[in-house]
């Protein structure tokens, strides 16, 4: 997938990224074609597969580019001690994003949106920065497999919870189990 900052390309990248979206409004993903996406797109499957090579990592790089939750390194959201931020946070997402959240789980790919999530979680060295590496990467993992099955089931659910529901929901099944007890005991 093309990282670069040639202009030119990244407002293809856009271009091939929102065409995506309104195909995905009415068309399965498995039957949305390069063909259809370059179309959509106005631009050619040259470009389409210098930029991006599969229709997956146009999901990819939607999620990464504007889907995907980051906590700022200055918010008390990425420190365990205020783990409630967090989940505040992750929840003011859910509801914001529930439209491409639903096209994911329509379309049996909300695995994406786990994989980018992680990795963003895990490449912020101020999110659970307060623990041992070892012990980060199954925290970090746990909090994304968990987050990303709340927001799957919010919009199975009809998105009716609102950011107070789903952050006390998050706090109880995330925060009482790890974080509140985070280095107090020796057997978490």
């Amino acid at each position: 997938m093309y990282k670069g900052s040639n202009k030119s390309a990244l407002l293809s990248q856009k271009l091939i990224s929102e065409a995506l979206l309104r195909l995905l409004e009415t068309m399965p993903f498995n039957d949305i074609s390069v063909s259809d996406l370059c179309r959509e797109a106005q631009v050619s499957r040259q470009t389409f597969y210098s930029l991006f090579g599969t229709k997956e990592n146009v999901v990819v790089y939607e999620l990464s580019h504007n889907c995907c939750f980051l906590p700022d390194k200055n918010s008390p959201t990425c420190h365990s001690a205020a783990f409630r931020s967090f989940c505040e946070g992750y929840s003011r997402y859910i509801v914001d994003n529930s439209h491409i959240i639903e096209l994911l789980v329509r379309n049996d790919m909300i695995h994406f949106l786990y994989d980018v999530q992680y990795k963003s979680l895990l490449e912020c060295e101020h999110f659970i920065g307060d623990v041992s590496d070892d012990d980060r990467v199954f925290i970090v993992d746990f909090i994304a497999s968990g987050m990303n099955s709340i927001a799957k089931n919010y919009v199975l659910q009809g998105s009716k919870a609102d950011v107070a529901f789903l952050t006390r929901l998050m706090f109880s099944l995330f925060g009482g189990l790890y974080f509140k007890n985070y280095g107090k005991k020796k057997d978490v």
